[in-house]
């Protein structure tokens, strides 16, 4: 029996044999296309039972991950952050872009630097005493879609105190 080919030349075997970062990106092309075609791709992605929703997070010892790090602990990092809050923006708004002039295309087009990039910013805005308060889209100009919305640590609640572990 042979076996099904889906739009584009993929078979199940073939979607298995993909990492999740490439299943990822298909799964992502496909449910775009927004066609019969591009559905059923994207279903048979989902049926694998494989992960595929979220580009593989980026390995501790990655340099990518490291320089982020560095931009994120950074002063005009904290700044733009709360400068961001304070706008009415989610903290990311302020930091992408810090991420995006340091590290160019590598944080552009690399598909777990938002992701990774929204984790490292929350680390930071709850050792800031900020709480969550939602999400907002973010400005055209970022590369990350949608970030969280802080709300600044009351008064009352003395200075912040720095996280543990995230």
């Amino acid at each position: 029996m042979k076996e099904e080919v889906f739009i584009g030349g993929w078979t199940r075997r073939r979607l298995r044999e993909c990492g999740q970062n490439e299943r990822h990106a298909i799964w992502k092309r496909a449910r775009a296309l927004h066609s019969a075609e591009g559905n059923h791709l994207a279903r048979a992605v989902e049926l694998l039972g494989l992960a595929y929703l979220e580009p593989e997070p980026l390995g501790p010892e990655d340099p990518l991950l490291m320089a982020m790090r560095e931009i994120v602990a950074s002063p005009a990092a904290r700044s733009a952050a709360i400068e961001a809050t304070l706008d009415g923006l989610p903290a990311m708004a302020g930091i992408d872009t810090l991420l995006h002039e340091g590290l160019g295309e590598r944080y552009r087009l690399e598909p777990a630097a938002a992701p990774t990039a929204q984790a490292l910013v929350g680390e930071l805005m709850r050792s800031l005493g900020y709480v969550e308060a939602g999400r907002k889209d973010l400005p055209q100009r970022c590369v990350a879609r949608s970030g969280v919305f802080w709300k600044a640590p009351s008064p009352a609640a003395g200075p912040a105190q720095p996280a543990g572990d995230g």
